[in-house]
């Protein structure tokens, strides 16, 4: 069976971390897969490593001014619309070439919805986000409601929370909709045992991600007793990353706030680390919290989509944005060794649900009971 995965590009976000999970695991001997990239090649660590990996890519062309410029800024959001129909058609003319049996469309791959209503070929989209934050682009809206009214797409939730909100917003029934939950490699993680109690982030920097919400509640629990030793580490990179580097200096906390900047992998920290916080406004299925209920840390997390069938027995569910619930959760886990270690052995088996292998083979069975109905 042809199978191609389509998605904009392979970076590091949650998205193509998924896609190298899937197909390090899919079954080779039922599947033939090829991942197009629709804006071409990002230089990323897991691209390479893909590539390594002698995963088949195809880079498509991307036909954006590729310079940081302002001008080149202006003309890409000024023509951003004749830049997302160019791509399209390099699209599909791509698949024509390919002739898949099924497409799984990831971000704006949701654009090979154009070709899948004419060569009438089964489309299996996963949405990764909230309904209301994915598939923004004009072009994604138009090409998403095509596909719903031609009956030729399947919406993949990644998780159950996050399939009822999908439900409601584009009026789904179970017919063109389902869920399977993101999964990891859970025995890449690990806890090593060290004296500092240490909480870690690991996560893009940027105003959704919110790791200020952290610093501050951090902050409240250093100047509160000094003498306890302790230290957050804020694994990532991203927009805001110099921002908070600095809101770490004027809160006086430098000395005890970690900056990895990127790393190619987080196991290392989340090995050395007792409390994983997860401070986002908006969230799917988060594969760091995944990660870090793996290395057997309790999670705090706010209240933001679908992490709440992550968190809660482990650790703690508490409202977005709530620096006093944020800042009463650590301490009560900073300071109370036993639920520390209860809710750690909490998210070790709370996340044996959740291997990127159980994710494949639920994929792989939705795609062949596609193609079979097709047929």
């Amino acid at each position: 069976m042809n199978l191609i995965i389509t998605i904009n590009r392979l970076d590091m976000g949650g998205a193509a971390r998924m896609v190298y999970e899937l197909v390090k695991n899919i079954d080779i001997n039922i599947f033939t897969v090829k991942i197009v990239c629709i804006d071409g090649k990002t230089g990323s660590h897991l691209e390479d490593q893909m590539l390594n990996e002698n995963f088949n890519i195809i880079f498509l062309k991307n036909p954006r001014l590729q310079k940081k410029s302002f001008f080149c800024k202006v003309i890409n959001k000024l023509f951003s619309v004749f830049f997302d129909i160019v791509s399209i058609t390099y699209l599909c003319k791509e698949l024509s070439k390919l002739k898949p049996d099924i497409i799984h469309a990831h971000q704006y791959g949701i654009w090979a919805g154009f070709w899948s209503i004419r060569r009438k070929i089964p489309l299996i989209t996963t949405v990764h986000s909230r309904p209301d934050g994915a598939f923004n682009r004009i072009t994604e809206k138009i090409i998403l409601r095509l596909c719903i009214f031609f009956h030729c797409i399947i919406f993949a939730a990644i998780s159950e929370y996050n399939l009822e909100l999908i439900k409601t917003y584009w009026h789904l029934d179970s017919k063109n909709s389902c869920y399977v939950n993101n999964g990891i490699n859970i025995s890449n993680f690990h806890f090593i045992p060290h004296e500092t109690i240490t909480f870690i982030n690991v996560s893009r920097q940027d105003k959704n991600k919110n790791q200020s919400l952290i610093l501050r509640a951090f902050s409240r629990l250093y100047r509160e007793n000094q003498s306890i030793p302790f230290k957050l580490y804020l694994v990532g990179d991203g927009d805001c990353h110099n921002l908070l580097v600095k809101e770490a200096e004027n809160l006086g906390i430098s000395a005890q706030v970690i900056f990895t900047g990127y790393v190619s992998s987080s196991e290392q920290y989340l090995s050395d680390s007792d409390i994983y916080i997860s401070s986002s406004n908006r969230e799917g299925l988060s594969l760091s919290i995944l990660e870090a209920m793996a290395a057997g840390l309790p999670i705090i997390s706010t209240d933001a989509g679908g992490v709440r069938d992550l968190a809660g027995e482990n650790g703690f569910l508490i409202p977005c944005n709530d620096e006093n619930a944020l800042y009463t959760a650590m301490k009560e886990l900073r300071d109370n060794k036993e639920l520390r270690l209860a809710k750690g052995k909490k998210s070790l088996e709370m996340v044996q649900d959740y291997s990127s292998l159980s994710m494949a083979k639920n994929y792989c069975a939705i795609y062949q009971e596609l193609v079979g109905a097709q047929n």
